[in-house]
């Protein structure tokens, strides 16, 4: 290929990373880099593109990570994945959150799923709301669990299985030390309902 196709070729890249690597690959394969002049600056100019894009594309990602957005989502839930996820949400590993008194809770993200969880398997919360807790002080968790539950009063089951699965895959993995929701695949058969 003429260094004239070559360089016409990494014009055309634009900023596409795959597309700046092919060109790049094929520019030095036509030994570009090693006839000094423009087009040899035109080389170096798409790679420092590809670089910067690779950069932007890092930055994004981290981002996303940043924005807390899971891994795990997907582009439909299907609520027969409500069993196999409902055993495993509480084994998940929580992180643990310290208030007074020494007590500790749970992520928010893990009482919408208790609440989902409950809504589904039981209906409306008709328990009352829990003050103390055994050892005294305040019942931290007792009170987040219970609040939750009653945040989604009146929530049809099926619409409650929904939101659970669909909670489940999109929660942000900074609310676990180890996220293990990915070795749950299996229970992740494919697409369902639209959420």
């Amino acid at each position: 290929m003429a260094f004239n196709e070559v360089v016409a070729v990494l014009h055309a890249a634009g900023n596409d990373e795959d597309a700046l690597q092919d060109a790049i690959r094929q520019a030095e394969a036509a030994g570009l880099d090693e006839v000094p002049g423009e087009d040899r600056q035109k080389l170096r100019a798409a790679r420092t593109r590809l670089r910067k894009a690779r950069e932007a594309s890092a930055a994004s990602s981290a981002a996303a990570a940043a924005a807390g957005r899971s891994p795990h989502a997907k582009a439909s839930y299907d609520p027969s994945e409500f069993p196999a996820l409902a055993e495993a949400y509480e084994t998940l590993k929580w992180r643990m959150i310290q208030k007074p008194g020494g007590a500790t809770v749970k992520p928010d993200d893990f009482y919408r799923l208790y609440a989902l969880h409950q809504q589904a398997t039981q209906g409306d919360n008709a328990a009352e709301r829990p003050m103390w807790a055994e050892r005294g002080g305040l019942d931290f968790e007792g009170r987040a669990r219970w609040d939750a539950w009653a945040a989604v009063k009146g929530l049809d089951g099926d619409k409650a299985r929904l939101r659970f699965v669909k909670l489940f895959w999109e929660f942000p993995a900074t609310a676990l030390y180890s996220d293990t929701r990915g070795t749950l695949g299996g229970a992740a058969g494919g697409g369902g309902a639209a959420a």
